[in-house]
């Protein structure tokens, strides 16, 4: 029972590391950044240049569904913007964000996150 306890908890805190705020910095800035207004649909994938990265990708989602990205490397920064996709729903919107030797792809959700 204790085991099956602690295997959860673990199971849990991996899901949490998975599924990051909206913006943070581990190394370089990244994650989903809002347009002027959350209802608005314009929302970006962003990765800031540093760190020594070479190759970064930034993708957007829209109700769990990719949507398009891009790709940056050397000193560009990956900059995905939603309406270059379609327009979408804020509040759906998450975005998937990779820096090569810097963090593994992991998700980073709206603020208003309504999933």
């Amino acid at each position: 029972m204790l085991l099956a306890l602690l295997c959860a908890f673990s199971f849990g805190a991996i899901v949490k590391v998975a599924l990051a705020d909206s913006y943070h910095v581990t190394c370089v800035a990244h994650g989903f950044v809002g347009g002027d207004s959350p209802t608005d649909g314009s929302f970006f994938a962003r990765i800031d240049n540093g760190c020594g990265s070479t190759y970064r990708t930034c993708s957007i989602y829209s109700y769990n569904t990719y949507r398009g990205g891009q790709t940056a490397y050397g000193a560009a920064i990956c900059n995905a913007w939603s309406e270059d996709f379609g327009g979408y729903t804020e509040c759906a919107g998450s975005v998937h964000v990779y820096d090569q030797g810097v963090f593994s792809d992991h998700t980073h959700t709206a603020p208003n996150w309504c999933l």
